[in-house]
């Protein structure tokens, strides 16, 4: 079959529309055995782990891998351990190879296997690069975005496969979502895989979406209130990212705040660092089934948030006892969002609240999801961190609504109004619907931050400079 086509290079005008999008078959690699291509994920000090799914006939699993232009491809090999899952009818076996040991900042090329067969075929190795050293002032790049993993009845989504393919020749080295990966239910089916199709299903691993870029940018998910169960954590493994902040990252037991039921819910909090910055990838999230007399934002903040819970408690200690020129923050629920059905959250923001930890302790930017929209806010007292909702990543977007003062640029759209786009602070409305899909590219160099906001055209918008440290 003809080998995956992976694009080289960003695109070079202002706009640019990927054609090949992209050329990953239902049967990629050398047999139909692969079922979910490899993507990274837990790209923390020297580590990272690739992780993939085959149909159950692969019983052995490894990664073979080699430094780029010193070494083969193959020259070291990495034992895999499988979980059983089940996506959509299917019977399948989800991998993972912990790869430990990398030079800091380097290539590495690798390829995997089902016993001794190469599953990726003719196929070109993947490249990844390891993560900047700590405290290192080398420049690099993370890609934020959220609220994605969508298809119509069809099983197709134009919008998100376009914005992967951005993604994907953007140069980040590493992915932090903010929520929502997999629509409706962040289920195994609606995660899918290579080969089934159809209405919410393979909405993530699907061969137009994260398998055109997660091959060589490891992810960092965020938990959104779509998908509370334990899949994210099967499928997004990050052993030592966890380990190595003393975060949690498992299934837990909530009960039984303001009249809601008591359910086993999963907790996802760590943090790791990259050169000069420390990332905070946190859980403000509930389930919309379970509200009892009150409503998410305030489940959330008695569940995560209240000074004496575990996740509050963690992150106090976190920030007091970690120096750091450079922090970022990642939540789901928004601070500050101009959106009528996914609003702003009051039981986050204000000073004795998370906003105000994060703000005593010098966090500098946060990243919120949930509202599909693109919103940049000013900080709301001084020394409170900037914030931004990112929600366009591929989910059915929505309009901006009464425009707050601390709401500088937002771009929404409506599916229904005869105007369709939306607009606040100093934006322009948008007049087609690819001009709010988007992704934020975040270049950090040493204390210098630019995020790049940037369409799934290619095209750039509200792109901000901050020096911090």
């Amino acid at each position: 079959m003809a080998a995956r086509m992976r694009i080289a290079t960003a695109c070079a005008v202002l706009v640019c529309i990927v054609s090949a999008i992209p050329a990953v078959t239902a049967a990629a690699g050398s047999s139909s055995t692969l079922r979910r291509y490899p993507y990274l994920t837990d790209l923390v000090t020297t580590n990272v782990t690739v992780n993939w799914a085959t149909t159950t006939a692969a019983t052995t699993g490894s990664v073979r891998y080699g430094r780029s232009g010193s070494e083969s491809c193959t020259a070291h090999t990495v034992t895999a351990t499988k979980t059983t899952i089940t996506v959509g009818s299917t019977t399948e076996y989800q991998w993972k190879a912990m790869l430990s040991g990398l030079s800091a900042d380097t290539s590495y090329c690798y390829r995997v296997y089902g016993g001794s067969t190469d599953l990726l075929g003719s196929d070109s190795s993947p490249v990844l690069r390891s993560q900047v050293a700590a405290g290192s002032s080398a420049t690099y790049s993370f890609a934020v975005f959220g609220d994605w993993g969508y298809v119509d009845g069809g099983g197709n989504n134009t919008d998100a496969g376009r914005l992967m393919n951005q993604i994907a020749a953007s140069g980040a080295r590493f992915a932090v979502t903010t929520g929502d990966a997999a629509y409706q239910s962040g289920s195994q089916k609606n995660y899918g895989d290579l080969v089934q199709k159809g209405s919410d299903t393979s909405t993530v691993f699907g061969p137009s979406f994260w398998t055109v870029a997660g091959d060589s940018i490891a992810m960092f998910n965020t938990q959104g209130n779509h998908g509370l169960n334990s899949v994210p954590l099967t499928n997004w493994p990050q052993d030592r990212a966890v380990s190595g902040s003393s975060g949690r990252y498992e299934m837990d037991t909530y009960c039984c705040s303001n009249g809601t039921s008591s359910k086993s819910y999963p907790s996802e909090w760590y943090a790791f660092d990259a050169g000069r910055a420390r990332f905070y990838v946190l859980d403000a999230t509930w389930s919309n089934a379970n509200v009892g007399d009150a409503d998410l934002y305030e489940n959330d903040y008695d569940a995560h948030w209240t000074s004496s819970r575990a996740e509050y408690q963690w992150l106090a200690n976190d920030l007091a006892s970690h120096p750091r020129t450079v922090s970022f923050a990642f939540f789901h629920f928004p601070m500050y969002a101009d959106n009528a059905n996914e609003t702003s959250d009051p039981w986050l923001t204000g000073s004795s609240r998370l906003e105000g930890l994060l703000g005593r302790y010098g966090v500098d930017i946060v990243f919120n999801g949930h509202a599909h929209i693109y919103q940049r806010n000013r900080a709301s007292a001084t020394g409170m961190p900037v914030s931004y909702v990112t929600g366009g990543g591929g989910g059915k977007l929505a309009p901006v609504y009464r425009c707050s003062s601390i709401d500088q640029y937002a771009i929404g759209w409506s599916y229904s109004s005869s105007t369709h786009g939306s607009a606040c602070g100093t934006a322009s409305r948008p007049t087609t619907i690819d001009r709010v899909f988007h992704f934020l590219l975040v270049t950090v160099s040493g204390t210098q931050v630019t995020v790049t906001p940037t369409d799934e055209l290619g095209r750039t918008f509200d792109v901000k400079s901050y020096s911090f440290g």
